[in-house]
């Protein structure tokens, strides 16, 4: 007896995306949950989210996917960003509906990695954390990224100094451990049928 169909999450590249979707996501960089783990914090107007879309038009340092949940209801966001050719490195982020979580986070991980050390064809991959986001550095952790640095007291949120760790992953460290942890992470991949759009 088959399980249920997993649910199908499509990452497509921002500019494919509606106005009404890129305004969806708006709406959710400005939830608490999403501004409180974040380097800048203050409500993002339609103006400033604007420039922001335009300033992509072009540019091959940066893939900003949408994440379209079923029904295509935008659930969050994943960045590949600093994109460098000539270094063959890149730095990543994501954020999600809270709502949206539970496994989801760890399959867009995932299939987010193969894309960079496969279609991207890097070598190296950093993320920074916030200090008080210690499930996503730990998150961070099971897909093998290492530690690299922890910059303390960085920066201001909501009047308290906080630190920044610096996380970093090899391709040769992924291409060699990625297997283990497809198999530990099989089940929650079983959940979801993620789907990298092409960018065009």
């Amino acid at each position: 007896m088959s399980g249920p169909e997993p649910k199908r999450i499509l990452l497509r590249p921002i500019g494919l995306c509606t106005d009404s979707q890129t305004e969806a996501l708006r709406v959710l960089r400005n939830h608490p949950a999403i501004r409180g783990a974040m380097y800048t914090d203050h409500i993002i107007s339609e103006e400033e989210h604007a420039r922001w879309l335009s300033g992509l038009v072009g540019d091959e340092s940066r893939r900003i996917f949408v994440v379209l949940a079923p029904e295509e209801e935008v659930a969050g966001l994943v960045s590949v960003t600093a994109i460098d050719r000539t270094h063959l490195r890149a730095d990543w982020a994501f954020y999600l509906a809270p709502e949206a979580r539970g496994g989801l986070g760890a399959a867009l991980e995932y299939h987010l990695l193969e894309f960079v050390f496969g279609d991207l064809g890097l070598e190296k991959l950093n993320c920074e954390v916030l200090e008080t986001n210690p499930a996503v550095v730990r998150m961070h952790g099971k897909f093998l990224f290492q530690e690299e640095g922890f910059r303390r007291s960085n920066l201001v949120k909501a009047g308290v100094r906080v630190g920044v760790h610096f996380l970093g992953l090899t391709r040769e460290d992924w291409l060699t451990g990625r297997d283990s942890v497809r198999a530990r992470i099989q089940e929650i991949l079983d959940r979801f049928d993620v789907i990298l759009e092409a960018t065009g």
